[in-house]
């Protein structure tokens, strides 16, 4: 009975990721010759509605149905291995591939719909940048002021007290329709189900953070030069981070020679991902950086310095807006 619910999942669920819009004719075709190789060993009739649905986000149910269908297929090859059933070694294999493909696939377009999402004023929000403040208390300020990324950077705390913040951060981003990033931390993104994990040119490289990340969440790194962006377009992250823009002193960033607003024409003339502008962007200069095509604006001591985040907040997302129209 464990067996034929698996290949019934299995069966099932490639009938219902075949009717999602977008899907590439060399997987519809794996998965098809999947579900008539199993055909014979299950169920005649699909166990739910096989519907059109919109494979895009985490929230998705073509995602959510691939992650059931590796489950099944690892019981599946569990039983086969101890005897249980009896399932032909090369349609086990081909039966993975097809299943992993639509995992990926399915994983890639998430990342897609979600990186459509970073825009505007993007927040670092730092237990040593906010002037002795709770970060969370800065954080809910600059999304009340229009912020649409919040990432957390803490260099000083463990990860047991850091997680509990950012599991804190990703609900309060959540409740103001805002993408919640996290800084460094592979295992503590994945934990906390954070939209982004957003690495550094020595942190762990593209390839194993994406092992450890859920497919549906973001990787997003910070380039200086133009060989570190074309190497993050190689290495297919989600968004290019570019800086730093103009000097700054902020997170011991005063070694880093200004690239200007140029760089980001340059960049983006160049790769196909999102570009976020940062370093030393503030009032004064913003307008300039959004007329060089950022995708999206990180700030950090323009808002957690300020006395009042939430209205530094606003005139920075009304300047930017005002230039990006």
């Amino acid at each position: 009975m464990l067996a034929q619910a698996q290949i019934d999942t299995l069966i099932h669920g490639a009938l219902f990721i075949e009717a999602q819009s977008g899907i590439d004719p060399g997987m519809r075709s794996s998965l098809v010759s999947m579900r008539k190789s199993l055909a014979g060993l299950g169920s005649k009739e699909p166990a739910y509605p096989v519907s059109e649905s919109s494979a895009g986000t985490h929230e998705s149910p073509a995602l959510q149905v691939a992650q059931t269908m590796r489950t099944a297929l690892d019981t599946l090859l569990a039983l086969s291995d101890y005897g249980k059933v009896s399932i032909d070694e090369s349609q086990m294999s081909s039966a993975r591939q097809a299943v992993d493909h639509a995992y990926e696939f399915l994983g890639t377009v998430a990342r897609m719909k979600i990186a459509e999402r970073l825009r505007g004023i993007y927040v670092i929000v730092d237990p040593e940048a906010t002037l002795g403040r709770p970060v969370t208390e800065v954080a809910a300020q600059s999304l009340r002021g229009g912020a649409k990324v919040v990432q957390l950077r803490d260099k000083l705390n463990d990860k047991g007290p850091m997680l509990e913040l950012a599991r804190e951060l990703k609900s309060i981003c959540a409740e103001h329709d805002a993408l919640f990033v996290m800084n460094d931390h592979a295992d503590l993104a994945c934990a906390s189900d954070a939209d982004v994990l957003h690495v550094g040119q020595t942190d762990l490289p593209v390839s194993d953070a994406r092992r450890i990340l859920d497919p549906h969440q973001l990787i997003g790194n910070s380039n200086g030069t133009m060989e570190e962006a074309l190497k993050s377009q190689e290495d297919s992250v989600d968004y290019i981070a570019v800086g730093a823009i103009y000097a700054t002193t902020t997170m011991g960033k005063s070694g880093r020679r200004a690239l200007g607003p140029a760089m980001i024409e340059r960049v983006k003339d160049s790769v196909s991902q999102p570009i976020v502008a940062i370093g030393g962007i503030n009032r004064t200069n913003i307008t300039d950086v959004a007329k060089a095509g950022a995708d999206s604006i990180c700030v950090v001591s323009a808002i957690t310095f300020a006395d009042d985040p939430k209205s530094a907040t606003e005139e920075l997302v009304e300047l930017y807006e005002s230039a990006a129209s």
